[in-house]
């Protein structure tokens, strides 16, 4: 407001020297131009001083209407129907069109994105077209009742079973001992084939190993076989599971790949007191380590074991060379702790509590690969319980996960990695309760596989050697739809990360070069066939030669393949639980008209607040052209100019 009587002030300042004393003209006329003259340099001021102006507009937003639609190997080709909904909804609604299940279908993390993208929006209703088959990720509808918006569920697909024999689930160990029997679990279903038989036939490299047959005695018949077969040597081993009917017209098979050793490591864990998280981490190991549980007092001959777990010590009394994995928690005695090592200070924090603390994934570590739906999900793994303290690391470390306190995203590491003076490595886990986090596994996918692998490539990565100078990171097992992704670290004589040198990698018969990163290497080589890869890692440094040998294998996902009848119970239950409807393709034409008779789909007005610059009105250029026009003319016509 200032600014504008300053400007009006100067265009009365202006107007009245030329005008004031002025006898050229009538009085009537005299004011009139005084007037003009005043509100054209007020306004060229103003101008000049530029100030913003504040405008408010009033916005109409139709509703949108979010089509989801799978894409995977098990859906069929959309019929016409489809696109001519599609159509009627585009004369209606802003429409947004989703595709997902290129390589999986995760119909969660579909409608999971869709939330996160469309939050705060007008989104009137998800039409999610799809056959309800997953092969990835949590069930979509078990925890989907407080989804903000309502679904509109069209099952696509057979609803009726055909005629089938497949095989439906295969556990077993992806590592085992060599020259010992280990269990392999094979579930098979029949549909439609009752009065015929069931053919379940186990390979080992291409060699029968396994033959039965059973007789199917209902149409919707399941049977779980349990083998007991040889490992041999080691290495790598291919198992083909193949079931047919009897007269093998229906043949589909599985193809799995198992590790076979003949190492096994000795895994001391030494705790205050008992503990749910021991027995959770032991399950976590397979077949080729032995797990043995002492309590401190009893802690005898620590250097016949590989590797120590120290759970919640009061008291740490046994000095060793051994790589570890520490657990802290509420028992622990941190002024012995801090005395015992030099990797780390821990201190209590002034309060007396324990905080709940959750895990995010540190996207830049690169110690070894973890797989990317823990990266995902871990964040929403049930947190460990942690007293207030000060974590102070005395030395280089990697964190796996940092800590999320209350929602805020904290740099304090949760699960961490670093080496003593010695070189021995070491792993730090801050907090207690992570058998939590195994049964909220359990209660989302129905197995531990995230779990397992956190703690099983914790225990490989610390028993690795330590004076191993060149190392290479990998999955044990990819997917034939899964980018191929390895990290190396390459060590000189003085244990430090150098990547000075140019890193070669022979897989097969092609030879790749890593790229380099931060005192690291990286290598994506894509997408591989299913098989069984041998590789070879080599380079030169300071006249010395390094290499490093491994493998890794790539398996075939064929579960859609297998089960092709869609899940209509799922799509019906994702619909009813938010508020919406569920379709079969051939009542697809309803759905428009439910939608248009919804009342939570309406457009919404929306008022925005903009500042604008006063030299962007273009109106007030013709405004003040205007009035020098009308001014001119005006003394043209009655005076001189």
């Amino acid at each position: 407001m200032g600014l504008v009587l300053i400007a009006l002030a100067i265009g009365l300042v202006y107007a009245s020297l030329l005008y004031l004393f002025s006898k050229k003209y009538g009085k009537g006329l005299t004011i009139l131009l005084f007037a003009l003259r005043a509100i054209v340099v007020a306004t060229v001021v103003m101008l000049f001083i530029n100030p913003y102006i504040k405008q408010k507009t009033n916005k109409i937003e139709k509703p949108i209407i979010v089509f989801a639609q799978d894409n995977s190997e098990s859906m069929p080709e959309c019929p016409k129907a489809v696109d001519s909904v599609k159509f009627d909804l585009e004369q209606r609604y802003d429409v947004d069109y989703y595709g997902f299940g290129d390589q999986y279908t995760n119909i969660s993390e579909a409608l999971n994105t869709i939330a996160r993208q469309y939050y705060k929006k007008n989104v009137g209703a998800v039409v999610l077209l799809s056959d309800g088959i997953v092969n990835q990720g949590v069930n979509p509808e078990l925890n989907i009742e407080n989804y903000p918006f309502p679904i509109y569920s069209i099952t696509i697909g057979d609803t009726i079973a055909l005629p089938s024999v497949t095989i439906k689930d295969v556990k077993y160990n992806k590592t085992v001992q060599g020259n010992m029997l280990f269990p392999l679990r094979v579930t098979a279903n029949a549909l439609n084939y009752k009065g015929e038989d069931m053919n379940v036939v186990v390979k080992m490299d291409g060699v029968e190993v396994e033959n039965v047959t059973v007789p199917v005695t209902s149409n919707q018949f399941s049977k779980t076989f349990d083998f007991n077969i040889n490992s041999g040597d080691a290495g790598t081993k291919q198992i083909e599971i193949i079931c047919t009917d009897a007269a093998r017209h229906v043949p589909t098979s599985r193809r799995i790949f198992i590790t076979v050793t003949d190492k096994k490591y000795r895994v001391l864990c030494i705790a205050g007191a008992p503990h749910p998280d021991i027995a959770a981490i032991k399950s976590a190991l397979d077949d080729h380590f032995e797990f043995d549980v002492v309590y401190d007092e009893d802690a005898d001959n620590i250097d016949d074991y590989d590797l120590v777990i120290y759970h919640q010590i009061v008291e740490t009394r046994h000095g060793t060379s051994l790589p570890s994995l520490t657990i802290i928690g509420s028992a622990s005695g941190y002024d012995s702790f801090n005395k015992s090592q030099d990797v780390l200070t821990i201190n209590r924090g002034s309060a007396n509590t324990n905080l709940d603390v959750k895990g995010r994934f540190n996207n830049g570590f690169g110690l070894f690969t973890i797989n990317s739906d823990i990266k995902n999900e871990i964040s929403s793994y049930p947190p460990l319980a942690l007293p207030h303290s000060e974590i102070t690391f005395n030395t280089h470390h990697d964190e796996l996960f940092l800590m999320n306190v209350m929602d805020l995203e904290t740099p304090l590491p949760l699960l961490a990695f670093a080496n003593d003076n010695e070189g021995t490595k070491h792993a730090y886990l801050f907090g207690t309760g992570c058998w939590r986090w195994k049964l909220y596994e359990y209660f989302h996918h129905k197995n531990n596989d995230g779990f397992n692998e956190i703690f099983s490539k914790t225990m490989k990565y610390l028993l690795t050697e330590k004076d191993k100078e060149l190392t290479v990171n990998h999955k044990d097992s990819y997917i034939t739809t899964e980018n191929i992704t390895l990290t190396a670290e390459l060590r000189n004589p003085s244990r430090e990360l150098v990547n000075e040198p140019d890193l070669f990698i022979e897989i097969g018969s092609y030879e790749y070069v890593f790229s380099k990163g931060d005192n690291s290497y990286q290598l994506n080589i894509g997408m591989l066939p299913e098989g069984i890869y041998n590789y070879h890692a080599h380079t030169t440094f300071g006249g010395v030669e390094y290499n490093a040998n491994g493998t890794f294998t790539v398996e075939s996902i064929g579960i859609e393949a297998q089960d092709l009848t869609a899940d209509i119970e799922r799509m019906r239950s994702l619909a009813s639980q938010t508020g919406g409807k569920h379709y079969y393709i051939t009542d697809i034409q309803q759905l428009t008209k439910d939608l248009q008779s919804d009342e939570r789909i309406t457009s919404i007005s929306r008022q925005e607040t903009r500042y604008d610059d006063l030299i962007n009105l273009k109106w007030l250029f013709v405004s003040i052209l205007a009035l020098i026009t009308i001014e001119w003319v005006l003394r043209k016509m009655f005076g001189v100019y």
